[in-house]
């Protein structure tokens, strides 16, 4: 079978991602999944609040900052032992980032010379709340290494060319960028293709769960529910 033009510039790295997000996205549209296209928009454009990120673009940081301890020795810029005063269900949703910015933007940040800061800054307010007399914090931010934002690029293009090939197994021709006909003559290859799409995305996960009912918590409360 002959390989698309559409899989073989995404596998060469001629194109810009961008650039193979928005071809696809012309295809994909005759598939009417919105799951599916707000996958494409999202890393696009970056994830809306109301759209679940994928779980490759979930991150788990580290928490440094200064703080005190038993009202002596003061740590800076130093990995905060939060195991000492929170659960592990409220440090893991402190940590946890659901990185919205276009996979365009990631790259930017990547070529860039802040790339070794991509950062979640944890309020004054929150870190004086969760204070004690043993562990007082005056100020917490979650770091996140380059590597997981390089990480999040890898995961799209090898979407990007699991995604084709699937369309390549099911449909014909599609650098003319129009598999309508095909669809309509076969709903059934329709519905299989879509489940497959979403499989490969979202890896068999769509709603990632427990983690949503966080926002209902503490944590939750200082930022602004759990998404």
């Amino acid at each position: 079978m002959a390989r698309s033009q559409l899989l073989k510039d995404v596998v060469n790295g001629k194109e810009s991602i961008e650039s193979i997000l928005l071809r696809l996205k012309v295809i994909l549209s005759d598939l009417d999944n919105d799951a599916i296209i707000n996958w494409v928009e999202g890393e696009l454009k970056g994830y809306k609040e109301q759209i679940e990120v994928p779980p490759y673009r979930v991150l788990r940081g580290a928490p440094k900052g200064t703080y005190i301890i038993n009202q002596v020795a003061q740590y800076t810029n130093a990995n905060v032992p939060l195991r000492h005063i929170l659960s592990e269900v409220l440090i893991d949703k402190m940590v946890t980032l659901d990185v919205t910015d276009s996979i365009g933007a990631l790259q930017n940040i990547l070529n860039s010379e802040n790339r070794d800061h991509y950062q979640k800054l944890i309020p004054t307010e929150f870190c004086h709340t969760i204070s004690t007399m043993e562990l007082q914090i005056t100020g917490m931010t979650i770091y996140y290494g380059a590597n997981q934002l390089d990480a999040i690029v890898s995961n799209v293009k090898a979407k990007l060319v699991e995604v084709i090939m699937e369309l390549e197994k099911q449909f014909e021709n599609l650098d003319d960028l129009d598999i309508k006909d095909q669809v309509v003559d076969n709903r059934e290859k329709k519905e299989e293709v879509v489940g497959n799409i979403q499989q490969i995305i979202f890896d068999n996960s769509i709603n990632v769960g427990d983690r949503n009912k966080i926002g209902r918590s503490k944590l939750g409360h200082w930022f602004g529910g759990g998404r």
